[in-house]
């Protein structure tokens, strides 16, 4: 698989990650800073590109990694689908519903893979907890809780353009930070049917909402809340980007329950026995090794990759959140949602 990054800022992690894969080769590296994309594409024995355009219109690139700021994926997107080009963009998929289907659209109409990364997949403790429910062994599920909570200072929503605190561009808690659980809950409990929401402004001088309140109703009949915030200050230590965040997601069903923390499982009451056939023990070591093993084999199938319609469903339910919050009444999803709902 040859792949090309476009971004390398957050992108350079994602260079080491292709680098570092058998099966994967770095082939290029696109950024607006010439001499840093040049110190980034020396360092992984890359090409550099300065216009993502050159970058994909390059016959010996397979996959393009879009990792630019949220409102900058759909251009981006469009344009490597239509140069025949798989896609694979960082969460979330897009800014807007609208956005988000142009992109699928042509992904569809070309033929390749649209795909968001969402890292927590790829983790061993959040996995085993997937695999329990994905087995039957958690029985019907009942109701769940995801917690994504951590500290930014002003400084942080003001660097650079600012687009961190414009909800229009992609910031705002609910769709930079949020976006992370509302992926979980969609992993573990399916499709959401309806959400209801409070969000406000409370600590920062900004557009968008720091902190998110939240009940959800799945297809399934199980519930959820939500709790997303960087308003949160805690004892652990900063880490790059301000205070660290506590993540936490707890599920159960009728024979069962868990928790994870991070990365770590702090509730396992779980039965051995599987209702359904068992699943691989362990996930991929990343969204660049599930796509290596989804092109080798079109058949196989992926329990972490987030592809297609799928990589829609956190733009729905982000959209179905922020539509509850400003009406103050229940929503279905399906009201926030397009076609392909």
């Amino acid at each position: 698989m040859r792949v090309g990054i476009i971004g390398t800022s957050f992108g350079e992690s994602r260079c080491l990650m292709v680098h570092e894969l058998p099966g994967a080769t770095l082939v290029a590296v696109c950024g607006r800073d010439a001499q840093r994309t040049q110190a980034v594409a020396e360092r992984y024995g890359a090409a550099a590109e300065t216009d993502y355009r050159a970058l994909i219109a390059r016959d010996d690139i397979d996959v393009v990694g879009v990792y630019t700021s949220t409102d900058l994926h759909s251009e981006i997107a469009i344009a490597a689908a239509k140069a025949g080009k798989h896609v694979i963009v960082s969460k979330p998929t897009a800014v807007t519903v609208e956005a988000g289907e142009a992109m699928l659209a042509a992904a569809d109409a070309a033929g390749v893979e649209l795909v968001v990364e969402f890292d927590t997949r790829y983790q061993e403790a959040p996995y085993s907890i997937y695999k329990a429910i994905a087995e039957g062994r958690l029985g019907r599920l009942i109701q769940g809780d995801y917690i994504n909570k951590c500290h930014r200072a002003q400084s942080y929503y003001d660097e650079g353009s600012g687009w961190r605190g414009i909800a229009s561009q992609g910031g705002g808690c609910l769709l930079n930070q949020g976006v992370h659980p509302i992926d979980h809950l969609l992993w573990y409990q399916g499709p959401v049917e309806s959400v209801f929401s409070i969000s406000a402004t409370l600590a920062h001088d900004m557009d968008a909402e720091d902190v998110t309140s939240a009940v959800l109703r799945f297809r399934n009949g199980s519930f959820a809340t939500l709790s997303v915030t960087t308003t949160f200050p805690s004892e652990r230590p900063n880490g790059r980007y301000g205070g660290a965040t506590i993540k936490r997601a707890q599920i159960h069903g009728e024979t069962g329950s868990a928790t994870v923390e991070g990365n770590g499982i702090t509730g396992w009451k779980v039965p051995d026995i599987a209702d359904h056939a068992p699943i691989p023990d362990q996930p991929p070591r990343n969204v660049f090794e599930d796509m290596t093993l989804s092109l080798a084999d079109p058949s196989r199938v992926s329990h972490t990759l987030v592809k297609g319609v799928k990589a829609l469903e956190s733009v729905y339910v982000t959209a179905a959140l922020r539509q509850s919050s400003q009406s103050g009444l229940f929503t279905a999803v399906s009201q926030a949602s397009g076609r392909y709902a």
